[in-house]
């Protein structure tokens, strides 16, 4: 009898804390798509919470292990405070099983998590330190966006959640997706001294911009060829309803001011469907509205964008140095503020707070977006930001612990056992 075996996989874990948003996820399949290009002999998993994970393809050697997330009844009544928090420290917990079992299954050679070090509220905790005591050759990397949100918030979370001694003893290198010219994570976050060295800032990540002509984009949803385009998008769209109305409002303003001036209004996925079919109703023939689609495509082929503070989508827009209009998301989170402040202070956007938001404000703004020189911006957004290649920064940075170990069969090989018979 004979048996054919082909070499075992290595296994990438990445953990996206993806729950509502789209921003982690993508992220992380921006690396992983890097990383299995770089190493044939990978597989990556992605442990995630989102609900959105049919929507994504995937690459090849690929796969999603989904979190569950806590469900209820329409017909249930509200329960009291403490009974709330203790069904969701009840469903953490069983996340935390999910992923301890999961780490161990599978004994990566690299974790990367994303944004939480620990995990959402520390749910990753336990499942990380068994894996290190399980497998101690194991690698761990924790990436993190430049801004998180309010530092000393930041900071009196990691003190709770015992962030700097995960840092300190668990993590083998911290990669930072951003620039320390525009944020200095390790004055903000007050990383310790002699953490330090295990800081890697990668630069800004975008996934690659799909090839599409901005003509054929804007005939493909029914637009003239011709006419400055304003796209507006606000990621997964739970709450970005008054922003693409106020949007909407705005570009209708301006009609006059710039002749032939048209927009795509992006709702996303989570924007509740009477207020996708409220502003379905105000579609005209210089105004679209679409529930889903490639935002990076439009925004490539966008003359001005408004959008929301999210990570991927203002550095989308950076990335083909459009001119943008940042509302920042209005939560007890000011990650979204802080970003648009920073970006508006060096020039590279215009910022409305959520406060202040109308279409005479936001139409202000897309004045001077509309009346950018497009060359000059470009030149503005390259100086302070040279490159959007993050993805691959990282992939090189992470070259440290990946390199394929000595005697490791080449690609392919395929090893054979023979047995004889009794």
């Amino acid at each position: 009898m004979r048996e054919i075996r082909t070499s075992p996989a290595r296994t990438l874990l990445c953990y996206a804390q993806d729950n509502r948003g789209l921003g982690h996820i993508n992220r992380t399949l921006t690396i992983v798509r890097q990383v299995l290009a770089a190493y044939p002999s990978f597989v990556a998993y992605v442990v995630t919470k989102s609900r959105l994970t049919n929507n994504f393809i995937l690459p090849r050697r690929c796969d999603f292990i989904k979190l569950p997330t806590r469900l209820t009844p329409e017909t249930s009544q509200q329960t009291a405070e403490e009974e709330e928090e203790a069904a969701i420290r009840h469903f953490r917990s069983i996340r935390g099983r999910i992923l301890r079992e999961a780490a161990l299954g599978l004994s990566p050679e690299l974790v990367l998590v994303d944004h939480e070090p620990l995990g959402s509220k520390g749910e990753f905790r336990e499942g990380l330190y068994a894996l290190k005591a399980q497998c101690p050759t194991t690698k761990f990397v924790c990436g993190l966006r430049d801004i998180m949100d309010d530092a000393g918030a930041i900071r009196a979370q990691w003190q709770e959640l015992r962030v700097y001694e995960a840092f300190e003893k668990l993590y083998d290198g911290i990669a930072v997706y951003g620039s320390p010219r525009l944020y200095d994570v390790a004055q903000a976050y007050a990383i310790p001294t002699s953490v330090q060295p295990k800081l890697h800032y990668c630069g800004y990540i975008v996934r690659e911009l799909p090839a599409t002509a901005a003509g054929l984009v804007r005939e493909q949803h029914g637009l003239p060829r011709n006419g400055p385009l304003v796209v507006a998008t606000v990621g997964s769209g739970y709450d970005g309803y008054p922003v693409l109305e106020a949007a909407r409002a705005a570009v209708e303003r301006l009609r006059a001011r710039f002749p032939g001036l048209l927009t795509l209004l992006v709702t996303g996925p989570f924007m509740p469907p009477e207020q996708q079919a409220l502003l379905q109703t105000r579609v005209t023939d210089w105004c679209r509205v679409l529930s889903h689609a490639d935002n990076f495509q439009l925004v490539a082929a966008a003359d001005a964008v408004v959008s929301m503070g999210g990570y991927n989508s203002v550095c989308e827009a950076l990335a083909v140095a459009r001119p943008l209009v940042i509302v920042p998301r209005a939560t007890h989170k000011i990650e979204q503020q802080i970003r648009a402040e920073t970006l508006a202070a060096h020039g590279l956007a215009r910022s409305v707070h959520p406060s202040e938001l109308s279409g005479e404000s936001l139409a202000e703004a897309l004045v001077w977006a509309l009346g950018c020189d497009r060359h000059a911006h470009g030149r503005l957004v390259h100086e302070l930001i040279p490159s959007f290649d993050g993805a691959a920064r990282l992939t090189d940075y992470l070259s440290q612990w990946l390199a394929p170990p000595a005697g490791e069969a080449p690609v392919g090989e395929e090893r054979e056992l023979v047995f004889k018979k009794c």
